[in-house]
């Protein structure tokens, strides 16, 4: 009894388990089986790539070379407003503005501060002429003069675009936020001048005429052409697309001389100049000589100030800057993913799943080379010997 039980419990339990079985089939029937692969492994992308921020990014875009165009401002004893001389930019005339270039390199130690190195190339002029205040006006001296300097310059970055990376892909920057920037700057710089005046058609340099006495008995010494100067300044800009940044610098020229327009302590005898530098360098030490209607000739003979002995010249550059970054490409564009497809390499060579569907379904050939035998192989049925086994051994008994 019990036997019989367990033969028809076993029963049941094998009809429910292939009853499971076919449900499954069924209901799995018409879809593509899973293929697992070994080595491969899928990966999902969100319709929003997730940015992550980290304290490395701007070691990325480090080294910047810098470029910038605009006009140069001089800022001294010559020409300048209707009255007295006045401090900084108060003494400024627009019409004695010219031009200035200028290239450098730019290397940020930290985030926030760089180290910048520039050449820059500019003209300024001034003119008495072009005041009418009649101290100034009627000294009638007028310069010009290139300026080469060669600047050092530390700059702290108060605000910098905020730029992050998209995660597991950290060559490929974006925007997010401000692309604004804004910074201050200082540093040390030598620049070359060379002032020039103008007589009767042709340009003379003044530095070797002394028009000032340098030389002679209780004058001045000769002054450099080459001095130093303290740049300082701001600037703006802002991040365009693949690493190139668009801005505005303002920077002031503090400087340790007094002679760029050669013009800074008092009238020499004239007479004593004509005679030791000729009449050219006497024109040019007091040109007042030449206009008919001078209030007071008193203001410009010996002893009387030639210029502003108390400042030193300065001069400005407003330019418009751009610069580029040697670093990974930015971009403030949305950012298409593409799915990155590892490929598996057998034996050194490409393989992509079921090649052999996307060629044509052409037979293969093969050459007399190949050495494959066309010929047709007969069939061989197999050697059935049991009945011979049979008559072989018909009529024998064995004990």
């Amino acid at each position: 009894m019990k036997l019989a039980l367990l033969r028809l419990f076993l029963l049941l339990l094998v009809a429910s388990a292939s009853k499971i079985s076919f449900a499954q089939n069924k209901a799995n029937f018409g879809k593509s089986p899973k293929i697992k692969q070994k080595g491969l492994k899928l990966k999902t992308y969100s319709s929003t790539p997730k940015l992550t921020r980290s304290a490395t990014d701007w070691t990325k875009d480090r080294l910047e070379i810098t470029g910038g165009i605009g006009p140069s401002v001089y800022l001294g004893d010559l020409g300048g407003q209707d009255g007295p001389a006045k401090p900084f930019v108060l003494d400024f005339e627009p019409t004695t503005t010219r031009y200035s270039v200028s290239a450098g390199v730019r290397y940020f130690l930290r985030e926030y501060h760089a180290v910048r190195g520039s050449f820059s190339y500019a003209r300024v002029n001034g003119a008495d002429s072009l005041t009418n205040y009649p101290n100034r006006r009627f000294r009638n001296l007028n310069f010009k003069s290139p300026i080469v300097e060669l600047a050092g310059i530390y700059e702290f970055h108060v605000l910098k675009p905020d730029i992050l990376h998209f995660a597991g892909a950290r060559s490929t920057k974006v925007f997010n936020g401000s692309r604004l920037g804004l910074y201050g700057f200082g540093g040390v710089s030598m620049f070359y001048f060379n002032p020039k005046s103008k007589f009767n058609g042709d340009w003379y340099a003044l530095a070797p005429l002394n028009t000032e006495g340098q030389g002679l008995p209780d004058g001045p010494k000769d002054y450099k052409r080459v001095s130093v100067a303290v740049p300082m300044g701001a600037g703006a800009y802002i991040l365009l697309n693949h690493n190139y940044k668009l801005g505005l610098e303002v920077g002031y020229r503090w400087t340790f001389t007094d002679y760029i327009d050669d013009a800074s302590g008092y009238f020499y005898d004239n007479q004593a100049i004509e005679s030791e530098y000729g009449k050219v360098a006497a024109y040019f030490a007091n040109p007042s000589v030449s206009l008919p209607d001078v209030p007071n000739s008193d203001w410009y003979t010996k002893d009387q100030p030639r210029g502003g002995f108390n400042s030193n010249d300065t001069y400005m550059f407003v330019q418009l800057t751009l610069s580029k970054s040697f670093g990974p490409s930015i971009s403030n564009k949305p950012f298409k993913q593409k799915k990155s497809k590892k490929k598996k390499t057998t034996d050194k060579k490409k393989f992509t799943p079921l090649k052999w569907f996307k060629k044509d379904n052409k037979s293969k050939t093969y050459k007399k080379s190949d050495k494959i035998k066309n010929k047709k192989r007969k069939f061989k049925s197999p050697k059935l010997n049991f009945g011979k086994k049979k008559k072989k051994n018909k009529g024998k008994v064995s004990f």
